[in-house]
């Protein structure tokens, strides 16, 4: 009689110590997942953009202090570069620096078929300079005439464009430049890869980031972003110094100077809206084509500005970022 009582007090005394054991296991695992937990501060941090782009470093410029406005083509022609300059708040009517912190970027075509190419050249090198003394920036691009024109394709210039250089001589025999008609050679042996321009023209990006814009002449898309954007910029920089003498597919028609692919009525606002997403930017500016389109697409994040002269597509401006917020400021017409 007296074993029963004894073995009933063993199995109670098993039974808790199990269920505590349970308990204890439990609590614990509890214990590590509240560990676990990540705290808010860097719950939020990981929440930030990052840029996922690769070589997408040097394509970046420093952040603005202030202004940047955006203009388009120049084709050549000084009156029409001095006003667009003068409506960003960049020059003043003796055509000096007064914009201060402003950021002016010039998205390529400043070459075309107007008289003045080279004076425009001029003048911008010298803003440029001025810009920068100033805590400013005066970033040029180059568009499709820009490399056109390295790659000796001078459909649009004018008589004065070729008169303007026509003293330069290359630096020995080139078979690139002996066969065009003698009017031509001297602006060939300037443009041609490796001639005196073309290394100007070099220093140029074909892409750019200011802040949170991303800037191409033709379209960034995505493929250009998985190639890399600094890849692309060295490598036109490469062709146009005649350190390569090949031109790169990314110069070519399906590059972002020159691609058509964001310039329609339809664009893909998908491809776009990646494209911002991995750079880490709110929004991309590129030059429209001449047909009639709405300048803002893909609810803002992509924005399509004319030649500074205006054309059939749209009226003479500029485009001005400020604060997060963009509008055009039009162009007095010469």
């Amino acid at each position: 009689m007296r074993t029963r009582p004894l073995l009933s007090l063993v199995i109670t005394l098993t039974t808790a110590l199990a269920c505590g054991g349970a308990a204890d296991k439990k609590d614990a695992k509890k214990t590590e997942a509240k560990v676990e937990e990540p705290k808010a501060d860097e719950t939020k941090a990981d929440a930030k953009p990052r840029a996922r782009a690769r070589a997408a470093e040097e394509v970046r410029m420093p952040e603005p202090k202030g202004r940047v406005v955006a203009i388009g083509g120049l084709g050549g022609d000084l009156a029409i570069t001095t006003a667009a300059l003068k409506a960003a708040g960049a020059i003043d009517d003796s055509n000096a620096w007064i914009g201060g912190d402003l950021v002016v970027v010039q998205i390529g075509n400043v070459l075309g078929p107007g008289k003045d190419e080279k004076a425009v050249l001029a003048l911008l090198d010298t803003l440029a300079d001025a810009a920068q003394k100033a805590g400013g920036a005066l970033y040029r691009l180059s568009g499709e005439q820009e490399i056109l024109n390295v790659a000796l394709t001078f459909d649009g210039v004018s008589a004065k464009g070729f008169k303007d250089y026509a003293g330069e001589k290359p630096a020995g025999e080139d078979p690139r430049i002996d066969g065009l008609p003698k009017d031509r050679r001297g602006r060939a042996a300037a443009f041609a890869s490796g001639g005196s321009v073309a290394k100007k023209l070099a220093e140029q990006k074909h892409v750019l980031v200011v802040g949170d814009t991303v800037f191409a002449h033709g379209a960034v898309l995505e493929e250009h972003v998985k190639e890399g954007l600094d890849t692309i910029n060295k490598a036109g920089k490469k062709w146009m110094l005649g350190e390569d003498p090949m031109m790169p597919n990314s110069m070519a028609a399906m590059g972002p100077a020159r691609s058509a692919k964001l310039r329609g009525n339809e664009p893909f606002c998908g491809g776009v809206e990646q494209v911002l997403t991995d750079l880490a930017v709110k929004r991309m500016v590129i030059q429209r084509g001449p047909e009639k389109i709405e300048p803002s697409m893909c609810d803002g994040k992509l924005l399509r500005i004319g030649p500074a002269a205006g054309d059939p597509s749209g009226g003479a401006e500029v485009l001005e970022i400020a604060g997060g917020a963009t509008r055009p400021i039009p162009v007095a017409k010469k």
